[in-house]
């Protein structure tokens, strides 16, 4: 028997004895009215051109060439440990 049943039927039987349960009215069901959704209004593109951002980028180059040049050395380093220790 899972949780909630098992918790359901402690709460029938926890209820006084002297009341019965009154029936249930019928509830009538609302009509179900559909909703139209707004038209999403098209936003244009922003063309952004490589001059306009060469500005903000410019340290860009710089440092790839730092990790490059640092990537490359340390490969030097693990090749020469590699020949000197294995």
């Amino acid at each position: 028997m899972s949780k909630k049943q098992h918790h359901k039927k402690q709460l029938n039987l926890a209820a006084p004895a002297g009341m019965a349960a009154a029936p249930a009215a019928p509830v009538a069901a609302a009509p179900r009215v559909e909703l139209q959704r707004a038209p999403v209004a098209m936003k244009p593109k922003v063309v952004v051109t490589w001059q306009e951002l060469a500005p903000r980028y410019q340290h860009v180059n710089d440092e790839l060439k730092q990790i490059g040049v640092l990537a490359g050395s340390f490969l030097v380093v693990l090749l020469v440990l590699w020949a000197i220790l294995g």
